[in-house]
């Protein structure tokens, strides 16, 4: 039996705000996992996915601090924006500007066919 399934890996590093971010992207053919940190960290993650009744996807927090809700925050834009299930793990220090760029450019990154 033949399957048609698909996995990207990708790997880059941008320089924002001072900073140099690093990013790991697997896609997969439904869903999608996102890395985002300054160092080689996988101190959390979060999973969302599309909400069956609703706008807001829902999110949950798989490990890590509970109180952290950037990888969730970050996870819940890219399942709006993407409508697939995503996991997202971000070990980068909150800071509004950054994570604004750090979104673009998955945004970006992910869009890429």
């Amino acid at each position: 039996m033949e399957s048609n399934s698909s996995i990207a890996i990708t790997d880059f590093s941008e320089n924002l705000l001072d900073k140099t971010i690093y990013f790991k992207i697997i896609k997969l053919d439904d869903s999608f996992f996102a890395w985002v940190g300054c160092n080689p960290i996988l101190s959390n993650m979060a999973v969302a996915m599309p909400a069956k009744y609703g706008s807001i996807p829902t999110s949950s927090v798989l490990f890590g601090s509970k109180s952290e809700q950037t990888s969730s925050t970050l996870a819940q834009k890219l399942v709006k924006r993407f409508n697939r299930q995503a996991f997202v793990s971000c070990s980068v220090p909150f800071d509004p500007s950054l994570s604004l760029l750090i979104e673009k450019r998955l945004v970006e990154e992910l869009s890429k066919t």
